[in-house]
């Protein structure tokens, strides 16, 4: 059995691209976009791993590089647990982020997120995010703007 090579790092362009190919980071600045590049850690999930589960606490936000995942919903009828798959995520999509940025009204996880296949990720800590934007004012006025941009678009 051949040994797996190890895996490449993953480089400052590919995860500023994943930043910036995200609607409520593009008006973040060069220097910003590299600094939050740099706080982005690497995640790899094989097939049936789970990601994020429906319930848990929100507490990070995940690019994805590579990989599908399958999105799952929990209901229940008549007592009886059902899990309904309703969406696919591929290359170039987020969780925990949506077109107007970090939203959720519980902080809990609406879904569970298993992988379909093998997947690359970057993860971004919302702690360390907050620390970010702390020390990068533009940033939080950045994504401000954004967000009233969108809701004055989905009225």
């Amino acid at each position: 059995m051949a040994e797996e090579a190890p895996h490449q790092p993953v480089d400052m362009e590919r995860r500023k691209a994943a930043i910036l190919g995200q609607p409520s980071f593009k008006g973040l600045t060069e220097e910003e976009t590299h600094t939050l590049a740099q706080l982005l850690k690497e995640k790899r999930y094989n097939p049936d791993e789970v990601v994020v589960k429906e319930g848990d606490l929100i507490d990070s936000v995940y690019f994805i590089l590579e990989g599908d995942a399958d999105v799952r919903h929990i209901t229940y009828m008549n007592g009886v647990q059902q899990i309904n798959s309703v969406a696919i995520l591929r290359a170039g999509s987020t969780i925990g982020l949506n077109d107007r940025g970090f939203y959720s009204l519980t902080g809990r996880r609406t879904a569970t997120v298993v992988a379909k296949t093998p997947m690359l990720l970057l993860r971004l800590d919302l702690a360390v995010f907050h620390g970010f934007a702390l020390v990068n004012p533009h940033v939080n006025k950045v994504m401000r703007e954004h967000a009233a941009k969108m809701l004055l678009m989905k009225r």
